[in-house]
């Protein structure tokens, strides 16, 4: 099973320093089993382009729309583990995407493990 990392699944950009992450070639000493390929820059320039403010949530959405229909949809897997921040996963299920469920749409507890059907629709 492949681990991937990929910028669009991430913690809010921006003004928060403990957001920003680490350079990719300090990353992949710490953890060489995780394919970086798909993260074009070593250094944090998706944080730092936001400067003293923090991305919005509509701006977030977007990213994480954008992660889920460029990157995730085109995946070969039949099944697929995103592991993130809590903050991600509430806006992944309550503002990007279509879901009913309220206890699914619910704040995620640390290490907390949800699963769901995703269904991609061509318009």
């Amino acid at each position: 099973v492949p681990w991937v990392a990929h910028e669009g699944c991430r913690e809010e950009l921006g003004l928060l320093v403990g957001n920003k992450r680490r350079s990719v070639g300090e990353i992949r000493e710490d953890y060489p089993e995780i394919d970086f390929s798909d993260i074009k820059h070593d250094g944090d320039v998706l944080w730092e382009e936001y400067g003293e403010r923090r991305e919005t949530l509509l701006e977030k959405s977007e990213r994480i729309y954008e992660f889920l229909t460029e990157y995730v949809r085109h995946r070969p897997e039949d099944e697929i583990s995103i592991v993130c921040h809590s903050a991600y996963l509430f806006t992944l299920l309550n503002a990007v995407m279509d879901v009913d469920d309220e206890e699914l749409r619910s704040w995620f507890l640390t290490s907390e493990v949800r699963s769901l059907q995703m269904t991609f629709i061509e318009r």
